[in-house]
């Protein structure tokens, strides 16, 4: 939880604002208090994005879906104003931490708290889908542990049952990657089976601290959840068969909501049902809100009625001298702490530059590539691979749902001795009155930067710019890159037997520079 910066509101709608819970690329999640002195989570959208036709009326479809469903697992809407200059939902607010959060604290949940976990995600899904609707973006930050038991929340994505109307951004893929199910990846009619999907992914996350399929690239990770078969090896015996079955790649062999409480087993009643590590961040969380929801008195009132309260501006040294004395009080408590857990904390606290390379702000520069639909052979003309490889299969490049990105475009080389090249392409195109391509490009290229783990290339003489991943173990992929040439972003993996690390590179950069090659220019 945040204090309030002068970006933020006294007040929304009715609500009196007092603290900053959250912030997101759609917008904040801020902590109101209602005249009756109800806490609520008021989700507030980004300016911007309120000036976008299509992002309101999404945003109104999860107002009306919110408001549709109801029952014990989710957080009952209080008010909402879609037509809003800045639209805003407000909800019941629920004290504890998300399931992310909790197992980012306190590491994977113990089996009885699991089962807990799963009767009570059933029963949410239960409540969705009387209501007519596929939540379709169940996940691990969408579910709180509150004192009492289970909460899934955000209904952003929300859809009625049957209905197939996709309106989003170009380059945007609606969904996260690790908990889609196979039918949604792919495009196809959902049916409530695929929450169930998602409610077997994040149990595999809660029992283990980790998703059941994996990938160094999203292409990557979206082709292992279709075709692959989920790792299941560190979930409890006792859980495993249910799991499994919610995994199935066919919806139709997946259970329904309402069959898992009775193949979760009975649940133990508790008023303490989740680790002592989660119950203290609740308690954390609570103390933290009692110190904000006192009068706003106290606070620099301004004459347009917005609220500042004061925040501690540190210095890069400042905030490195702060990273210091977290590594030292933790080797005082008796931790070993290495090389890498410094680096973390060092990370934490001190922030990086983004380098842009070129002289003209991405803000004005012009899309050098044009969206052309091409098949992987066509693709394959002007990309060299070594002799020995067969001609690739894949989808090519292709527009999907108003974009030009995401698991169509992808095309993979394969040889007898198991080596295998995948080259995936993303283009963005400027949108009037919006961001440029090449600003789109470069925020997408960003996601997939990891400090201390990605080695930026600026070097490679065909694009702007470069960043190789370091080997993936997991999924052996000894090589991987990711390009940037102003409104272009692609994606090459290379991996195999003869293809270790460290003799892969030459391989991957001649492939990368006939996938930037193949893209048709404006």
């Amino acid at each position: 939880m945040e204090d309030l910066e002068l970006s933020a509101p006294a007040r929304v709608g009715p609500f009196r604002v007092v603290a900053v819970l959250g912030q997101g690329g759609m917008g904040r999640v801020l902590l109101g208090v209602a005249p009756d002195g109800r806490l609520v989570a008021v989700k507030e959208v980004h300016a911007e994005l309120a000036e976008d036709d299509g992002f309101r009326a999404r945003f109104r479809r999860e107002v009306d879906a919110s408001r549709k469903v109801s029952g014990a697992y989710t957080a009952a809407v209080i008010d909402a104003d879609p037509d809003a200059v800045t639209p805003w939902l407000a909800s019941q607010f629920v004290p504890g931490p998300s399931l992310s959060q909790a197992l980012e604290a306190g590491g994977a949940l113990p089996e009885a708290s699991v089962r807990v976990l799963a009767a009570g995600l059933a029963r949410a899904l239960a409540d969705v889908h009387r209501a007519g609707l596929i939540h379709r973006d169940l996940k691990p930050s969408n579910v709180l542990l509150a004192e009492d038991g289970v909460r899934v929340i955000d209904f952003g994505i929300v859809r009625a049952v049957g209905d197939q109307t996709r309106i989003t951004h170009t380059g945007a893929l609606i969904g996260s990657p690790a908990f889609m199910s196979p039918e949604q990846i792919l495009g196809r009619e959902l049916t409530p089976k695929s929450d169930v999907f998602a409610l077997g992914a994040t149990l595999v996350m809660a029992c283990t601290g980790s998703a059941p399929f994996a990938g160094d690239s999203v292409p990557r990770l979206l082709h292992e959840v279709v075709n692959a078969e989920p790792d299941l090896s560190a979930v409890p015996p006792g859980l495993r068969g249910i799991i499994e079955r919610c995994l199935a790649k066919d919806p139709a062999a997946r259970p329904s909501p309402q069959e898992l409480p009775a193949m979760v087993g009975r649940v133990e009643p508790s008023v303490r049902p989740w680790p002592e590590a989660v119950h203290r961040l609740i308690g954390a969380q609570r103390a933290e809100i009692a110190g904000v929801t006192g009068p706003v008195g106290a606070s620099a009132e301004r004459p347009d009625g917005w609220v500042a309260r004061p925040r501690r501006k540190w210095s890069r040294k400042v905030r490195a001298l702060v990273g210091a004395g977290i590594v030292a009080a933790l080797v005082a408590c008796g931790l070993t702490v290495g090389r890498p857990v410094v680096q973390e904390v060092y990370f934490m606290v001190v922030p990086e530059d983004v380098p842009t390379p070129g002289t003209v702000p991405l803000s004005q520069v012009q899309d050098r590539y044009r969206p052309q639909e091409m098949t992987c052979p066509e693709l394959a003309a002007g990309i060299t691979v070594p002799a020995g490889f067969d001609l690739p299969s894949g989808y090519g490049f292709t527009e999907k749902d108003g974009k030009w990105s995401g698991p169509s475009n992808l095309c993979v080389w394969k040889d007898k001795a198991g080596d295998e090249i995948y080259v995936s392409w993303s283009l963005f195109v400027s949108r009037p009155g919006g961001k440029t391509g090449a600003e789109q490009a470069k925020e997408s290229h960003e996601e997939f930067y990891g400090r201390g783990r990605t080695t930026r290339d600026f070097g490679l003489g065909y694009a702007e710019e470069a960043m190789w991943l370091p080997p993936d173990d997991k999924d052996d992929e000894s090589c991987v890159l990711y390009i940037r040439d102003v409104n272009l972003r692609a994606f090459i993996a290379v991996k195999g037997p003869n293809y270790p690390p460290g003799g892969c590179k030459d391989v991957t950069k001649t492939a990368g520079q006939g996938a930037v090659a193949a893209i048709p220019r404006r």
